[in-house]
């Protein structure tokens, strides 16, 4: 994308983003005008029937036309608001609320008519009692007046009261009186009866009426609670949104900001850092290529060039390399030139006297065979062996340090690994009580035969074994472990407990001359000719070492021949 183009898709973000937020704001502030005007109307509606109850309750206490006519007054105006309400408003409420409000209205009405036609009754019917108790009692006397009297007083009490306990104490007055053969009481009985009727379903009319005043007012009262609720509830949502609006806006803002100066930036500085390294001889990084605008054709033009100068580099730096591999090869060369010369001359003044020992080893061994009566012949003729032993492998050893000058032979052979451990550990016997330590072998089960040299093998297990008996101690421990690392590959460890070699020396011990012993107790060649002849043989050799706790020798050695 073109820097022009980034630039516009953030002013539009912004005006997009205002846009949007003041539709919101509009909605909000919409359905806020609405609802203020429904709790209006609420509160218009819940005043009205307040004044409804508080006339309907005059009417019921005083029975008189003022209260009546006031009543129907605000009814007719409680119905105008309803039928005010506006459909948005009704769609507010629901239409199914909204209808059982009229409907309750309307009930509510039709139950105050009842009461008022109630009342007329009571009157007619009271009245008429009243005349019929008078020409009873003109027409009685003696004891059947005094019971009648009583009969009249119980009267009052239902009129007072007009309740069923009242009823019931005012008819076993009157039967226990005995005047029903009198058509005037059996007249007034039917006229108590009727007026008892009266006032049972001026009660239930009451008791209903009042449940429909208390179901209009409840309505209004929580349809006007809950517009109420929601209003603060749409206000602190308005708020809300208003505030994430504005952090949005901040956020965001800040973000695409930050996204289109870093769009513009980054590649800019991405391209001033590659520069610097390819001024350092760094070509390998590269300018990622996005879009197409001016930043991207840079980018492709730089990437070109780049790559050009690496080709251009690594020539010369395989030129360089091959170069230095060569010198390596001729400075190794000197080097095994160098040990040429001196195992060279080592071998020359070691094989005189080593003639010399083997010879007269040999006449001992001749002298020894005369004597048959030498009481310890058998004794000294196992350590006249072990001489002629060494002899000889002092020659092979020296034999074998000449041809590192120029060849090592490989002579392969079927061999046992385990013993020829064994046996270089017996060869090492004497060093070993000499200096107390001790020499754990853990021999690896089912070990299989290998095809190998095995005196250049016990050769590397000499030279390891007694680096480690140097390195150790007195009393100190050696452990030698045999075992199959794989099925190509068999693995001897050889581990002591020594002082450890430092890291910044590990690195160089199995180079020629190198040594960590004492001046005049090592040259340096055990550990190289080591190396030299595992690598001969196609395996290899690691050292492993932490100061304070020992050294490791880990030897891989094929089962079948790799030269």
């Amino acid at each position: 994308m073109k820097i022009r183009d980034k630039l516009l898709l953030g002013f539009g973000f912004y005006i997009l983003l205002a846009a949007i937020l003041g539709f919101f704001a509009y909605m909000e502030l919409r359905t806020i005008t609405t609802r203020l005007t429904l709790v209006e109307i609420a509160g218009d509606i819940t005043n009205t029937i307040l004044e409804v109850r508080r006339y309907e309750k005059n009417f019921l206490l005083y029975k008189d036309k003022d209260n009546l006519q006031e009543l129907k007054n605000y009814l007719g105006v409680l119905k105008k608001y309803i039928d005010s309400i506006k459909s948005e408003v009704i769609k507010e409420i629901g239409i199914n609320n909204y209808n059982m409000m009229k409907e309750t209205i309307s009930e509510y009405e039709q139950l105050f008519d009842a009461i008022v036609d109630n009342f007329r009754s009571q009157e007619k019917i009271t009245t008429s009692m009243r005349a019929a108790g008078g020409k009873i009692e003109r027409r009685l006397t003696g004891r059947e007046l005094e019971s009648f009297l009583d009969i009249r007083r119980d009267e009052k009490n239902l009129m007072l009261y007009k309740d069923q306990e009242t009823y019931d104490t005012f008819i076993r007055t009157l039967n226990s009186a005995n005047l029903d053969r009198y058509e005037e009481v059996r007249r007034y009985r039917i006229l108590m009866t009727r007026l008892f009727e009266l006032y049972r379903y001026e009660k239930d009319s009451i008791d209903k009426i009042r449940l429909k005043a208390r179901e209009i007012q409840s309505f209004t009262e929580n349809l006007s609670k809950k517009e109420r609720t929601d209003i603060d509830a749409v206000s602190k949502r308005s708020m809300r949104l208003l505030l994430y609006a504005l952090l949005a806006f901040i956020i965001l803002g800040t973000i695409i900001n930050m996204r289109l100066a870093r769009g513009i930036a980054t590649p800019i500085k991405r391209l001033e850092e590659i520069t610097k390294k390819v001024a350092a001889g760094d070509f390998s990084e590269r300018i990622e290529i996005k879009g197409k605008g001016e930043i991207a054709s840079l980018g492709i033009s730089f990437n070109q060039m780049g790559t050009r100068l690496r080709d251009a580099m690594e020539s010369l730096e395989l030129a360089i390399k091959r170069l230095h591999e060569k010198q390596a090869q001729l400075v190794e060369a000197e080097k095994l030139a160098s040990l040429g010369r001196i195992a060279a001359g080592v071998a020359h003044e070691i094989n005189n006297p080593l003639a010399i020992i083997n010879e007269k080893a040999g006449l001992m061994q001749d002298i020894l065979q005369m004597s048959a009566d030498f009481q310890h012949k058998e004794k000294f003729s196992n350590l006249i062996n072990g001489i002629i032993g060494s002899v000889n492998r002092c020659r092979t050893i020296t034999h074998q340090l000449l041809g590192f000058a120029r060849r090592i032979d490989v002579i392969v052979e079927l061999m046992d690994l385990n013993e020829a451990v064994i046996e270089v550990k017996g060869f090492l016997e004497n060093e070993i009580l000499l200096k107390n330590i001790r020499v754990e072998l853990n021999i690896g089960e089912d070990l299989p035969k290998i095809k190998s040299d095995k005196v250049l093998l016990e050769q590397v297990f000499l030279n390891i074994i007694k680096n480690a008996i140097d390195a150790v101690e007195e009393g100190g421990l050696i452990e030698v472990s045999t075992r199959i690392k794989d099925e190509n590959t068999a693995q001897v460890s050889i581990k002591d407990n020594g002082p450890g070699i430092p890291r910044d020396k590990l690195k160089h011990i199995f180079e020629p001359f190198f040594t960590t012993k004492e001046r005049g107790k090592g040259t340096g060649l055990g550990l190289f000719v080591s190396y030299v002849i595992m690598k001969k043989l196609g395996g290899f050799i690691l050292a492993e070492s932490e100061i304070g706790k020992g050294t490791t020798f880990i030897l891989e050695i094929p089962i079948q021949p790799r030269f």
